[in-house]
């Protein structure tokens, strides 16, 4: 039996954690000072404060959208370069380690220098970066990036970074083969507590590594240590529940070590001092059952499997405790009871294997999400700090897969999917809303032309246009024939006209002395007024053009207004254009939805394969036990039959 590596990133995850997240920016709004100004403690952007707040709330979507749009808008003012640390550490919660990459290497520059940004940024930014090539697996480029980490600049801005700095450098320097990284782990080692909780992880996962290099010796010692030191510990910042998790984690570890080694005296010893309502009480109790049993006190292993079989048995490995149970009674010796608990472990076997077996036939993914438990509020599904969602089995045989990393991130992005089809469903019917208000803008254009034309109509522009252009003419005419009489002022055409009715009334009178000195006088008079008309002309007609200039004016504008009236009514341009703009978004919107709906597709075929996969594993299992359980039966009860004929035959 050996050793399961235990991981401590399952129980306390190096993801961008929320927690983290949100220290990690108290800290820098506590920084006095940066390079070249001084960072505002409060937000000094709108669209900062928006994705905050969607951050506050726990959508880590909404709030990367919020940063995402603010970037197309012009960037966000106010705030350096936190919104990319930020940005950065909501991709990490949601597992994007890849995008969180890329950022965080152009915030940092080209050769990685970052020198454009103030020593508490570029300290943080190496680390996280380091951070996301440790996640990824690169261990060479982690070891690169968190090498440049300045450790007393990061432990002023953030103890908590420090702390965790301090870890993934020693669990680098655990892995690594080069020469002196022993010295170099205890470097590490001396700067945490004792008690620290990372130190405690390092402790475990050292004594891990010892064990896989084949030292059992100084794994058990340092399980041992470990143990003491937590036993011991009193005062601690760290969650108890974890404290107690790795506690228990340690001592299952220890035991199954004394186990492997047949030391069922100090297996049972360390799985005493586990309490029965632990992380990892049900793991203990079988152990507990399996050293009772090698020490030979099959009784106590008979306690602890009834205990365990009270038990619900939803995780696959508990369901060799009714074998396991049926095992020990056969080994004390009760072949009467062994036998119908073997029996009964048969049964359980069939059944199960027949209802996985049903359940596989039946599995879509109506039947998978009806038996999960989602917990919801009113914007939906919650999630946790690291971007999972909350769901608990409704069936527990769902319980291991459900507990699996790639199970969660497949659910997750199968419910991010959803969510955003359901935004572009809504966008869509938002654009049949535009679609309306296009319409509708459209009727009220055409009513609003007609009643324009009706108005054009009423002013008789062809009327006034055809008098100007006989005006023009007589005008052009007379300049044409120097028609002095044609550009007469008013006065002038009045004394013209009362001259004419002068002549016409001499003309009527009698010949006589009188009335040819009336006439003589006539005479000067029209002499003098056809002087007056000739010295006039120039400025006459010079007075008539000007009008006539200012009359072509304002033709002019009018003809231009109209003409510009007859455009607007004949081509809308700002309503072809926002009619093209809908129109096109609707079909990148379209080609988005049918993306989603084949990455929908793809998601749920996956989903639905890991827990068909984990069914067909579970099967597998199952039916090991029941042709175990089987032979055990077909073995005892010939045996029984042996012993009943043996003893009918000493009766004869």
């Amino acid at each position: 039996m050996g050793l399961t590596v235990f991981k401590p990133f399952q129980a306390r995850p190096v993801l961008f954690t929320g927690a983290l997240l949100w220290l990690t920016m108290i800290a820098f709004a506590q920084t006095q000072a940066q390079a070249d100004e001084l960072q505002p403690e409060r937000v000094q952007d709108l669209r900062y404060g928006w994705a905050l707040y969607e951050y506050h709330q726990g959508n880590a979507f909404e709030a990367l959208t919020q940063l995402a749009v603010a970037r197309e808008q012009g960037g966000i003012d106010g705030h350096g370069d936190h919104p990319a640390l930020v940005e950065g550490g909501l991709m990490l919660s949601w597992g994007m380690t890849r995008e969180a990459s890329r950022l965080f290497t152009q915030l940092l520059g080209d050769d990685g220098s970052g020198s454009t940004l103030s020593p508490d940024v570029r300290n943080q930014a190496w680390f996280y970066l380091g951070k996301v090539f440790y996640l990824e697996g690169d261990r060479e480029l982690a070891g690169e990036n968190l090498g440049r980490v300045d450790g007393d600049i990061l432990a002023e801005a953030n103890h908590n970074l420090f702390r965790e700095w301090i870890y993934l450098r020693a669990r680098l320097a655990m892995m690594s083969s080069r020469l002196g990284e022993e010295s170099e782990l205890a470097l590490l080692q001396a700067q945490l507590e004792d008690t620290d909780i990372w130190s405690l992880y390092l402790q475990y996962n050292s004594a891990v590594s010892a064990l896989a290099g084949g030292d059992a010796v100084t794994a058990e010692a340092k399980l041992q240590a470990l143990i003491a030191i937590i036993e011991q510990a009193t005062d601690s910042v760290e969650p108890e529940a974890e404290r107690e998790g790795l506690l228990d984690r340690a001592r299952l570890s220890l035991a199954r070590l004394h186990l492997r080694d047949n030391q069922f005296d100090a297996a049972l010893e360390v799985l005493g001092n586990m309490p029965l309502n632990g992380v990892f009480a049900d793991q203990a109790l079988f152990d507990y059952a399996v050293a009772a049993a090698g020490q030979g006190r099959p009784e106590r292993a008979l306690d602890a499997l009834d205990t365990l079989s009270n038990r619900d048995l939803f995780l696959p490995w508990r369901q060799q405790v009714p074998f396991a149970r049926a095992y020990v009674l056969e080994q004390m010796d009760k072949p009467q009871q062994a036998l119908p608990a073997f029996k009964r472990a048969a049964n359980h076997y069939q059944t199960r294997i027949e209802e996985l077996g049903d359940i596989r036939n039946r599995l879509s993914e109506e039947s998978l999400m009806a038996q999960l438990d989602f917990s919801r509020d009113s914007d939906g599904i919650l999630t946790d700090s690291y971007g999972r969602l909350r769901v608990k089995p409704v069936d527990f045989g769902m319980a291991e897969v459900l507990a699996s990393e790639t199970f969660q991130q497949a659910l997750a992005e199968l419910n991010e999917l959803y969510r955003m089809q359901s935004f572009i469903a809504e966008r869509q019917s938002r654009f049949e809303s535009f679609r309306i208000m296009l319409e509708t803008r459209e009727q009220q254009r055409q009513v609003r032309i007609a009643q324009t034309r009706q108005a054009l109509e009423n002013q008789q522009a062809d009327q006034w246009q055809q008098s100007h252009r006989e005006f023009r003419r007589a005008i052009s005419a007379a300049l044409a024939d120097q028609d002095a009489g044609f550009f007469m002022t008013s006065e002038q055409k009045a004394l013209r006209d009362k001259l004419n009715e002068v002549e016409e009334t001499l003309a009527g009178l009698p010949d006589d002395a009188t009335t040819a000195s009336q006439r003589a006088t006539y005479q000067r008079m029209r002499a003098y007024f056809d002087w007056w008309i000739a010295d006039d002309y120039g400025v006459n007609r010079w007075a008539a053009q000007k009008q006539l200039r200012e009359l072509d004016r304002e033709m002019e504008r009018f003809q231009a207004q109209r003409q510009r009236v007859e455009n607007l009514m004949g081509d809308d341009a700002r309503h072809a254009e926002l009619a093209r703009r809908i129109a096109a978004s609707e079909r990148e919107l379209a080609t988005l939805g049918e993306e989603v709906a084949d990455a929908l597709g793809n998601a749920r075929q996956a989903l639905l394969r890991q827990v068909d996969e984990m069914l067909a594993a579970q099967q597998e299992e199952l039916n090991g036990y029941l042709l175990a359980s089987r032979h055990a039966q077909a073995r005892l009860a010939d045996q029984l039959f042996r012993a009943s004929q043996r003893a009918g035959a000493g009766d004869e």
